[in-house]
């Protein structure tokens, strides 16, 4: 059996879940696909996650701990027989992800980009040296697999499963949560934009970024942001792409006023089509892009506003 640890907003799954699916079905031969959704008030999420797999086991735990996640994926690995455990690649996987291959005396497989089998083991391949190699990786039965999000086709519903409680045996609280401040974003996730428009220090000012917004939002996309961006308090660390923050693979990436150094490289040089408008034509974004322009942003900007107005009209 292959169990999906299936990542959700407290109302509906997430895209990486999906993904997680998609890549518990390539390993098929392995076993049938179950899922669990662990959190509070689960309701509406399980009747969702019933349409993707064959069983799904609701942990009903509480606010997120790594230990309680690790708790719940444990007994619901147990209850299903998983030999197998994917889940979403990112911070809060990292952090419960060993603690739940340590539980099952399991191969921890991280941020692969696919997965396969070979009968006897699931072999898979991962970036290592910021994004600059690809290396691949094998592990014998039971392994606990993560997936990168944007790497992976959204699965498809596929009839209906049952849906089951699970009783988890939660451990004793090594960290207490005090208080949680969830930040209140508009607009498309970082992660799952398909269309990504990030500003540089180039832009010279907090000011400026809001044509980056408006270019953002008339491309249904998201806005990202560079270290040096986010350091200078310009923009939230929420926003922040690159080795230090996150990693995004959208369609389109826009980099405008970024010079492109190797650590924001590593967050973004897989995304599809990569454009980048910056006065240095010597700058390294230039290196990977798909298509530059060298000129002022704050001249080249407007002219993609009307552009993309006149796009979505």
């Amino acid at each position: 059996m292959i169990l999906v640890v299936l990542e959700h907003d407290g109302a509906r799954l997430r895209k990486g879940a999906l993904e997680a699916v998609t890549r518990a079905r390539q390993l098929s031969a392995l076993g049938a696909v179950s899922g669990v959704v662990i959190g509070e008030n689960l309701g509406a999420v399980a009747e969702e996650a019933r349409r993707y797999v064959s069983t799904v086991y609701v942990a009903e735990v509480g606010a997120y701990t790594a230990e309680k996640w690790a708790a719940a994926a444990y007994a619901a690995a147990q209850k299903a027989a998983a030999k197998v455990v994917i889940a979403t690649g990112g911070r809060q996987s990292r952090s419960w992800s060993a603690k739940l291959a340590y539980k099952l005396g399991a191969a921890l497989l991280e941020d692969t980009l696919e997965t396969s089998t070979d009968g006897s083991r699931v072999v898979a391949t991962r970036y290592s040296f910021l994004n600059r190699v690809t290396e691949k990786q094998a592990a014998g039965l039971p392994v606990v697999i993560t997936a990168k999000p944007n790497t992976t086709p959204l699965a498809e519903p596929q009839g209906e499963g049952g849906v089951e409680s699970l009783s988890v045996e939660l451990p004793a609280p090594q960290v207490e949560v005090l208080e949680r401040v969830v930040e209140q974003k508009k607009g498309v996730s970082l992660t799952e934009a398909t269309v990504v428009v990030t500003g540089g220090r180039g832009l010279g000012s907090p000011e400026a970024f809001a044509g980056v917004e408006q270019l953002a939002d008339l491309l249904g996309g998201a806005v990202g942001a560079t270290r040096a961006v986010v350091d200078a308090g310009w923009r939230p660390y929420s926003e922040q792409v690159g080795q230090t923050g996150k990693t995004v693979q959208p369609g389109a990436y826009i980099a405008l006023a970024v010079s492109g150094a190797v650590q924001h490289q590593a967050g973004m040089n897989k995304s599809k089509y990569i454009v980048a408008v910056n006065k240095d034509a010597e700058a390294p974004i230039f290196k990977i892009a798909d298509y530059g322009i060298v000129g002022d942003v704050h001249q080249v900007l407007p002219a993609l506003l009307e552009a993309a107005k006149k796009l979505k009209d």
